[in-house]
């Protein structure tokens, strides 16, 4: 039995299109602070976790092809401030976040030019006004549904693109070593061919489901996020690993190979 690993959010649904119904795959949905530990004592074989997972040890491996990539406004990976950007002092990371956890720590020191943030961790459903921080972070869904209210929003994809003028990588398959082989990786890129033709359908699906917009859903999957990892999403990948790195986010700061 094949077990892989995937988040529970609308922007995957397009890599992991048939995957369940494939007899010798058990597919197991969790946050992504949640599929990185269990990828790596073993547990599953391959995941769609958090790009950031690359650039930490013991070292995983990854599939050239599929990702969830934003190339400016991701919608998906917002901040909510109850101060000017300049101001900002206190951070509240969304729990089952990894890749947007150390993406905004880079976007605000290294971008923004902030000193040291005053860090905690906050659940993805809590209310804005209920978090004591100048800055919150939500990811994925809850992103998508949170109300602002007073609090302005930027949205950290088109930060980061502004800043490095390179796309961000947010996930793809991470796969532990023993499990990295040509034939596993044929299978998830066959599944991210199946599901990008499908991506109109899968969102109203997906609306119909959680009782939201299907156009603003379907816009999300065609606009907001693209799918397709090239030469310029692996420079800023890189680049992100070397800023993280250089922050003491991550243990290394240099882009392993991905499986042959």
């Amino acid at each position: 039995m094949l077990r892989l690993g995937t988040v529970p959010y609308l922007n995957a649904l397009p890599l992991v299109e048939g995957l369940h119904a494939q007899h010798d795959v058990e597919l197991v949905a969790r946050v992504p602070s949640e599929l990185a530990p269990r990828l790596r004592a073993g547990e599953l074989d391959a995941a769609l976790v958090s790009a950031v997972e690359l650039f930490r040890t013991p070292t995983l491996s990854w599939v050239r092809g599929p990702a969830v990539i934003s190339r400016g406004a991701v919608r998906s990976i917002l901040l909510f401030l109850r101060c000017p950007l300049s101001e900002v002092r206190s951070l509240a990371l969304d729990r089952s976040s990894l890749s947007a956890a150390a993406l905004t720590q880079v976007v605000l020191r290294r971008f923004a030019g902030l000193a040291p943030l005053e860090l905690q961790r906050s659940d993805p459903e809590r209310a804005l006004h209920e978090i004591d921080a100048d800055a919150v972070l939500r990811i994925g869904d809850p992103a998508l549904r949170t109300d602002p209210g007073q609090r302005e929003v930027l949205d950290v994809g088109a930060f980061w693109q502004t800043h490095s003028g390179l796309p961000f990588v947010y996930a793809l398959w991470l796969v532990r070593p023993e499990a990295a082989s040509p034939e596993l990786a044929a299978r998830l890129v066959a599944a991210a061919a199946a599901g990008h033709v499908r991506r109109h359908a899968l969102a109203l699906e997906f609306a119909a489901e959680h009782a939201m917009d299907p156009d603003a859903c379907s816009t999300y999957l065609h606009e907001s996020i693209a799918y397709d990892f090239g030469p310029r999403e692996q420079a800023g990948l890189a680049l992100f690993g070397r800023l993280a790195h250089g922050l003491g986010l991550v243990d290394q700061g240099v882009l392993p190979d991905p499986v042959a």
